[in-house]
């Protein structure tokens, strides 16, 4: 009994990184369909209701729902954040990534707009927040933690990323 819940507790983390790759363009090249249309028209939803109105998150809202994974205003949060990520790294936490020096000197964002993120506390706006910053941060993020992240956004998963925000940018 012990183990069946644990099983239902975790994270589908391979699903959801499956159904992201498949809109990505070079899954095309793997022989693939091309799942473009889907991922633009995830990528224009401004809203999260606009996203619940899109064939592609229904695909994934029926996953996580059959884990146990059905809360709508995650689902949503989750699949909006991921469809503007186009490139997967697992080097670093997306916290992390997030602080260490990009392009430009200084951190990919700004400890301002970081403190603005870490002070969201609902999806909806932390749909709006997290695309405008992943932007910054190169459209580059771990998939699986960044969408479990999203998925279970909670005071201990701001803390996390707050200590992997400042330990990247190597503060006191």
């Amino acid at each position: 009994m012990e183990i069946i819940q644990a099983k239902s507790d975790a994270f589908p983390g391979a699903a959801v990184f499956a159904w992201w790759l498949e809109m990505q363009p070079a899954s095309e090249m793997a022989g693939q369909p091309n799942r473009r249309g889907e991922l633009a028209e995830l990528k224009r939803c401004k809203t999260l209701e606009d996203i619940l109105l899109v064939p592609r998150f229904q695909l994934l809202r029926r996953i996580l729902q059959a884990t146990g994974r059905g809360h709508l205003p995650s689902c949503a949060a989750m699949a909006g954040v991921l469809a503007h990520v186009k490139k997967n790294q697992e080097e670093h936490t997306f916290a992390s990534w997030l602080g260490k020096t990009g392009e430009r000197l200084g951190p990919r964002v700004s400890e301002l707009r970081f403190r603005r993120l870490i002070r969201i506390r609902s999806h909806d706006e932390l749909f709006i927040d997290l695309v405008r910053v992943l932007h910054l941060a190169g459209d580059t993020a771990p998939i699986v933690a960044l969408a479990k992240d999203v998925y279970l956004w909670s005071d201990s998963t701001r803390q996390r990323w707050t200590f992997d925000y400042y330990d990247a940018r190597g503060e006191n």
